[in-house]
């Protein structure tokens, strides 16, 4: 007898609503994950040197933003990732939050701090089948606490189907549709 494929956790709707009127105090952040509503405070500066090299490459070498603090609708949460890989100017007319339609990539930079591994695992986890879950072709972690960069690709069955890592410093090959070389040296 074989088992039944386990049905995704959707987020219920009364959930959605009241994140959605959620006040938050400035330096902070919102997230929906995992059936949670998460706040967190905003990074530090070697969690943004990351994200800003991450720009770079971006648009250097694909030409696309790393739009931020935009909110991406899955069907198993809502997430705040630290960069969304998508051509310039696509986000312009949405809410606050919104579908992932023209997305790449999104990438996430766990924290540095040891006290805060329960939120790298929710990027290891949660966030990552989520981004699956809405079809995003890459999702980049750069995991500062086990020191290595991954990148997941192929989501197909509310999970990614192909991953790569190296340590950091390493230089990370990235499949398409981003198909180039990502160097880690500056994280």
């Amino acid at each position: 007898m074989t088992a039944m494929p386990e049905e995704p956790p959707f987020v219920r709707d009364d959930l959605r609503e009241a994140f959605a009127t959620l006040d938050v105090m400035p330096g902070f952040r919102a997230e929906l994950v995992d059936g949670e509503i998460i706040v967190s405070p905003t990074p530090d500066g070697q969690h943004e040197t990351i994200v800003v090299a991450v720009d770079d490459w971006v648009r250097e070498i694909h030409g696309l933003r790393l739009h931020r603090n935009l909110t991406l609708i899955s069907p198993e949460g809502e997430y705040v990732p630290d960069g969304i890989a998508a051509p310039k100017g696509a986000f312009a007319g949405r809410d606050w939050h919104s579908k992932p339609d023209g997305v790449v990539m999104v990438l996430e930079v766990t924290s540095g701090r040891r006290g805060e591994r329960k939120a790298a695992e929710r990027d290891r986890g949660p966030k990552r089948r989520g981004y699956a879950a809405a079809d995003i072709p890459l999702y980049l972690l750069i995991d500062r606490l086990d020191g290595k960069a991954t990148i997941f690709s192929e989501p197909r069955g509310g999970d990614y189907t192909h991953s790569a890592s190296v340590a950091l410093g390493e230089d990370l090959l990235i499949p398409e549709p981003l198909e180039s070389v990502l160097p880690t040296d500056e994280f």
